[in-house]
């Protein structure tokens, strides 16, 4: 590729290379216990409207128009917060630090499911903040929301409380499990002691169920999918995106789409280093990763991602941003108290 391997800084040749669109991400995943043993899938509730699961089963499952059943083993929103986690661990250094406050319970701003818009964030004193940057963001500033929260220009946000504002993801990560089979599971818990002996009648021994004294079964529970095709985790990061992040007019550097980039690609980076996402669903590489640029003909190029290297020129568009910006990333969160007061107003506002 032309400018996005010139002087080996990665970030700032993909953000300076216009003709390239988009990176996109894949490798092929498999369960830690092999191809042959179930793995778990999220499950879901049984939604209002339709009375029952889709396949009669609680994981997200589709089908092909060739009758294959793909199972979603991670969701795009469950990605972006294991993702955004990593600057509130080993990327905090690069990052502004917020916490909400609530009670003895201390939530730091990017593990907040809804990132700056979430409600427990805005019933703090930056309310009126929150609601200033994404007017600003509308008029087309995104420098202030980028100088408070820019993990919200990398992994989106809805404002769906108020100004209605939706800032676009720029990194969409998802892991599927292809051509899979649903299982089922059954189990019978036995209690230790017999009836009798626990000196229950045949009511209380009946109840006993709820509190562990009497036996239980379980049947037709959900047993996980066993995957014949591939496990894969797909991501793409959007570069027209970032570029249109830029701080005064519309012939701005690339100061502000590089610090973008670069948590978009660290944030992948970091989280894409484990694969435990839940009981019973704990994955490892099976190939090496792939990565590719797109370019705006629809040529898709590969390139190598240097882990090391990329983490590093991280840091260092974070600084020239830190800089540019004046705004101090890293260090000790800034502490947001939550107040019931500014809850109950929210929600008489939405009765």
């Amino acid at each position: 590729m032309s400018k996005a391997t010139g002087n080996g800084k990665l970030i700032e040749n993909l953000v300076a290379d216009r003709e390239v669109v988009a990176l996109t991400f894949k490798r092929k995943l498999e369960s830690i216990d092999g191809p042959d043993v179930p793995i778990f899938p999220p499950t879901y509730p049984v939604p209002k409207e339709a009375g029952k699961h889709r396949f009669d089963t609680p994981y997200t499952v589709n089908e092909t128009k060739d009758g294959v059943l793909v199972c979603d083993l991670d969701s795009v929103q469950s990605q972006a917060n294991r993702m955004e986690a990593a600057f509130a661990g080993e990327l905090a250094d690069v990052v502004p630090q917020h916490a909400v406050q609530a009670g003895n319970h201390r939530v730091e701003l990017t593990k907040l499911p809804h990132r700056i818009v979430d409600a427990s964030i805005r019933a703090t004193d930056l309310a009126g903040d929150i609601r200033e940057w994404m007017l600003d963001f509308d008029s087309g500033d995104p420098a202030p929301l980028a100088k408070a929260a820019p993990t919200t220009l990398v992994y989106g946000g809805w404002d769906s409380r108020d100004t209605q504002m939706r800032i676009p993801r720029v990194v969409r990560s998802e892991i599927r499990a292809h051509d899979v089979s649903v299982f089922t599971r059954s189990a019978q818990y036995s209690g230790a002691f017999k009836q009798e002996s626990l000196g229950l009648d045949d009511t209380e021994w009946k109840k006993g169920a709820d509190v562990g004294f009497a036996p239980t079964p379980s049947v037709d529970a959900h047993g996980g999918i066993l995957a014949h095709g591939e496990i894969v985790h797909s991501a793409s990061i959007l570069l027209n995106v970032v570029r249109k992040y830029r701080t005064g007019d519309g012939n701005g550097s690339d100061v502000l789409p590089n610090y973008l980039l670069g948590l978009a690609l660290g944030g992948l980076l970091v989280s894409g280093r484990d694969y435990d996402l839940r009981s019973g669903c704990s994955l490892v590489p099976a190939a090496p990763a792939e990565w590719r640029a797109v370019t705006r003909g629809g040529e898709r190029r590969s390139i190598e991602v240097d882990e090391s290297a990329v983490l590093e020129e991280v840091r260092e568009v974070a600084k020239k941003w830190s800089e540019t910006a004046g705004v101090a990333l890293g260090g000790e969160p800034k502490i947001h108290e939550y107040d019931p007061k500014i809850a109950k107003a929210m929600l008489k506002k939405k009765g």
